[in-house]
């Protein structure tokens, strides 16, 4: 049997991160939503060859290390139902190392779609159970709605849907490790301007200027002046953006509600951005999903 599973990005609206816990992991406080741009998880089961798959990134890694084949497998077993073959072919188009969760999202992509074909009775609160073994950022992309994000990612408080809008979304070309993000933060005094509770009661009244207001994300906090994020965000709020902040550890950012109009006049939005903004960067204008 075939089926194909869409894997949103995930967007921090806001992000918080508070001190390092005795397990390794930091609490964090986030608001999350998804963007209408998607990675496509096509399974086949049933192919009698234990579970393979295929990519159309050269550069992403197809072994244990991938959270795709991760999360099939973690299925098979704690599930204990036999797999009876499984390929998994993975179309990119969420950038990698962009802070938009594109390999959790195809992780929980995995999950989802395993549990169409296999255990559809499965409740999706031991599916989230589950997708917190392989990373914090999985059991939110395995519900994929706007959502409180707190503990180390596994704890969901599903909020009202944020209102239709447009995003801008640049990933420029340098890249930032999670991993050396923390630790920077792990160095500075913990200081929070961010308002994760008012966005909240922003959703709640559907005020869409209110949201955008409050949009924010502590990672920001131990970049340089100079780095190119601020650049980006300074020329998307010339530009006409309510507001425009950095998702994840990074390093893609940007919000706006203005470009993406461009695109009647026979040019893609994309092009019309990219062109607009000034910069070499990967350029996506697209719609919120949830």
């Amino acid at each position: 049997m075939k089926l194909t599973e869409l894997a949103p990005a995930k967007l921090n609206l806001t992000l918080e991160v508070g001190e390092k816990r005795s397990d390794g992991y930091h609490e964090v406080q986030s608001v999350m939503s998804c963007a209408a741009l998607y990675d496509e998880v096509a399974l086949e089961s049933g192919t009698g060859s234990g579970i393979s798959m295929t990519c159309d990134c050269p550069g992403l890694p197809l072994d244990d290390k991938n959270l795709c084949l991760r999360a099939a497998k973690l299925f098979f077993q704690k599930t204990g139902i036999p797999c009876d073959g499984l390929h998994i072919d993975l179309t990119k188009r969420i950038p990698m190392q962009s802070g938009l969760g594109g390999g959790s999202a195809d992780a929980a992509a995995v999950l989802r779609g395993l549990r169409k074909l296999y255990r559809p009775e499965m409740m999706i609160k031991d599916l989230e159970r589950m997708a917190a073994e392989l990373g914090s950022d999985v059991p939110f992309c395995v519900r994929s709605v706007t959502a409180m994000v707190r503990g180390r990612g596994e704890q969901l408080l599903k909020l009202p849907k944020l209102p239709l809008c447009w995003f801008v979304i640049c990933k420029p070309e340098v890249s930032f490790s999670t991993a050396e993000m923390y630790a920077k933060l792990d160095e500075k005094e913990p200081v929070s301007s961010i308002d994760t509770l008012g966005l909240i009661k922003a959703l709640e009244y559907q005020d869409m200027q209110e949201i955008s207001d409050r949009l924010g994300n502590c990672f920001e906090g131990v970049l340089e002046e100079s780095s190119e994020i601020f650049a980006i965000k300074n020329r998307l709020l010339a530009l006409g953006a309510r507001n425009a902040c950095m998702s994840g550890s990074g390093s893609a950012g940007g919000r706006s509600q203005g470009c993406g109009g461009r695109a009647a006049k026979g040019l893609s939005p994309n092009l019309v951005c990219r062109k607009r903004l000034k910069i070499k960067n990967t350029v996506h204008t697209v719609r919120n999903s949830t």
